[in-house]
């Protein structure tokens, strides 16, 4: 039996590793092909961040400036960060991969392979010094891993590895990862005490890395959750209507939320002059814009105040449209993808020692030719729609079925799909990666067949 076993693994390893090779050289050759890797806005705001010793501020979860300061701020070079990354994204598909291809879950593991790992978006978020790519591949991880020792009542030391890599990106590395936390918590619920203490070894040091971040890189103007969605929100209540319904009835918005948007000396015209259906940001960032950032804490309170008590229940429809049009731009990858080609833009106005295209690889031009193609159909190749469909069909079941452990996976998901749908103010599609990853993670879930073991 010991024989029968060592083989098992044996082959396991092997088809791990070879997964894993397959991964890391075409992840190695799209970095090649856009080295230093993708950088953006975002990008450029947190190596800022760690240039000027936090003088300049991203509003960036505290973890995730300590990760670039940690890697980027001690070599210089933004490639150190992202080629972590892409380890960690590599590792961690070609172990569900390698689970898959052991259970024979062949049209799991081709779509998991082709669609997920290998997927244009993917590759290319994996590869970006953005916070999202990494976050939607390490949450699928950590999810994994939390159904297969749910299921054994046990974590493996292979568990231990994928948790202790992947649970402060899914956790801390965007502000809607704390209720990843949920999970995690009801697996230590379950386990015995001293698989109990395995668990808190793995992911209580970087709770207290957690905790410690937001004490000591607190910023001096966080921007929150609940104050951009009422402010983008009520400025869009005020779009002019050529029917002026509210005139002759009720008024869109209540006079002190009028006095709060003004209360800098911004005209209502002005404001509204600058409301996209799609982003906030021209509220805020445009340097001829309004700058409501900048408004009174007062002021700040009662827009959030007067949006909840009048302002949201007098705009109902409204708020409903504006909450399905910025997740639809998302989900067909409209908005928010920087050009592979940025960072010679980004890479002057830090002090990155990066170089650009160090190597052409006679794979480049097909790599960008493949990625360019994907762009053309990104609303088919991009879309998220199969992990949002898996999302549904898991809830379906979890209802029907009482099978804790995979209830627990599906409405993780469905709680950010949720946060994501009703809080977005910006129609960027990485906010929805993570649902294009869901695959990963939700087929071995609600597709494992009964017979095989975990």
């Amino acid at each position: 039996m010991s024989a029968i076993s060592d083989t098992c693994k044996k082959r396991h390893g092997l088809r791990f590793g070879a997964l894993l090779l397959l991964l890391l050289v075409i992840y190695t050759a799209w970095l090649i092909a856009c080295w230093p890797g993708v950088l953006g806005q975002d990008s450029l705001a947190i190596m800022l961040e760690v240039d000027t010793h936090r003088e300049f501020q991203a509003n960036k979860p505290a973890f995730w400036y300590m990760y670039v300061n940690w890697l980027y701020g001690n070599s210089g070079r933004a490639e150190v960060p992202i080629g972590f990354q892409m380890l960690v994204s590599a590792v961690v598909c070609a172990r569900i991969l390698s689970w898959l291809g052991e259970r024979r879950m062949w049209k799991s593991f081709a779509y998991c392979l082709f669609f997920v790992a290998l997927a244009p978006s993917v590759v290319y978020y994996s590869s970006s010094l953005y916070s999202d790519g990494i976050y939607a591949i390490a949450l699928s991880g950590m999810l994994f891993e939390v159904w297969r020792s749910w299921r054994l009542r046990s974590i493996d030391k292979a568990s231990c590895l994928v948790l202790l890599t992947t649970v402060p990106f899914a956790l801390l590395s965007r502000p809607n990862g704390v209720l990843n936390l949920v999970p995690l918590l009801a697996l230590a619920w379950i386990l015995s005490n001293a698989q109990r203490v395995r668990l808190g070894l793995v992911v209580l040091p970087w709770c207290f890395v957690g905790v410690y971040g937001q004490l000591t890189y607190a910023y001096t103007n966080p921007i929150g959750s609940i104050f951009p969605l009422a402010l983008y929100e009520t400025v869009g209540f005020l779009e002019h209507r050529p029917m002026g319904l509210w005139e002759r009835n009720e008024p869109r918005v209540t006079q002190k939320t009028v006095k709060a948007l003004t209360s800098t000396g911004r005209s209502l015209e002005h404001i509204s002059q600058f409301y996209d259906h799609y982003y906030w940001d021209p509220l805020i960032f445009f340097i001829e814009g309004p700058a409501l950032l900048e408004l009174p804490e007062a002021a700040k309170k009662t827009v959030i105040r007067e949006f909840f008590k009048y302002n949201l229940w007098h705009n109902l429809p409204a708020f409903a449209a504006s909450r399905v049009n910025v997740f639809l731009y998302s989900a067909l990858a409209n908005g928010g993808i920087p050009d592979p080609n940025a960072a010679q833009y980004v890479l002057p106005k830090t002090k990155s020692i990066s170089a650009l295209n160090i190597v052409q690889w006679p794979t480049t031009p097909l790599l960008r030719q493949w990625f360019d193609m994907s762009m053309r159909y990104r609303a088919i190749l991009w879309a998220p729609w199969v992990g949002i469909a898996l999302i549904f069909i898991g809830c379906r079941r979890a209802l029907t079925e009482c099978e804790l452990s995979d209830a627990f996976v599906v409405g993780t998901y469905a709680a950010q799909l949720a946060a994501v749908f009703t809080f977005s103010i910006a129609g960027e599609y990485r906010y929805l990666l993570a649902f294009f990853t869901a695959p990963l993670v939700l087929l071995p879930v609600l597709y494992h067949p009964a017979s095989a073991h975990v």
